[in-house]
């Protein structure tokens, strides 16, 4: 999975801005979300950005696997990622 090349990410203090250039669309994300885009961006399959994640945030495995996975079907129903 990777980013599509017309957007872009600007992070802020809350979290994250997602823009699609291409459609001119701006989506918001958490610290959280935000986290999962610099991973997807450093080349982290899924479990790894759960295990990461899961050591950030000292959470249960089981719901870090929920919020990412819910998280990453959002990014490809909104065209961010491929």
């Amino acid at each position: 999975m990777e980013l599509k090349k017309f957007v872009k990410i600007r992070e802020e203090k809350f979290g994250a801005v997602i823009f699609d250039t291409l459609r001119e669309k701006v989506f918001v994300t958490n610290e959280t979300g935000k986290d999962i885009l610099n991973l997807l961006k450093d080349g982290k399959q899924i479990e790894e950005i759960i295990d990461i994640l899961k050591e950030k945030y000292e959470k249960n495995g089981d719901e870090i696997r929920i919020d990412v996975n819910k998280f990453i079907s959002q990014l490809k129903e909104n065209g961010i990622i491929t």
